[in-house]
């Protein structure tokens, strides 16, 4: 609401606000709703190699992602890459076939699985596994 009040020749405005301040904080979780909505805009401006990259334990080798278990891990020969999972399907142990299946916006969810947690997947987990959800 604004207000002009005129004070010896000047004239001030006054601006008074009605109602009461609302908190768009999320409070199951402790993000606001803002907080969000530009994780999810920003979400597209990342390629999927630099998400994948964020995660703990995740280290670059010839430009593919490589989860580095222990210090000598990168001596043995032969692909090192991890196997990747597309919503419960196997994809593969190769990022380039992973990186033309779906695009980095509509990724939900990644999760870096090692050692006993990559078991389940056999050999093929055998140098950890990257499972993708996708929206």
């Amino acid at each position: 609401m604004k207000k002009f009040i005129t004070v010896y020749g000047f004239m001030l405005l006054i601006m008074t606000g009605c109602g009461s301040s609302k908190n768009t904080s999320n409070t199951n979780n402790g993000t606001s709703s803002l907080d969000v909505e530009l994780r999810e805009k920003n979400r597209a401006n990342v390629s999927l190699l630099q998400r994948i990259r964020q995660k703990s334990g995740i280290v670059l080798q010839n430009n593919v992602p490589i989860i580095n278990k222990t210090s000598n891990s990168f001596a043995s020969g032969g692909s090192q890459e991890p196997l990747y999972v597309l919503n419960n399907q196997i994809i593969g142990n190769s990022f380039h076939s992973i990186n033309e299946l779906i695009d980095s916006y509509n990724v939900k969810k990644i999760v870096v699985l090692s050692g006993a947690d990559a078991a389940g997947y056999g050999t093929q987990g055998a140098n950890g596994v990257i499972k993708i959800t996708s929206y």
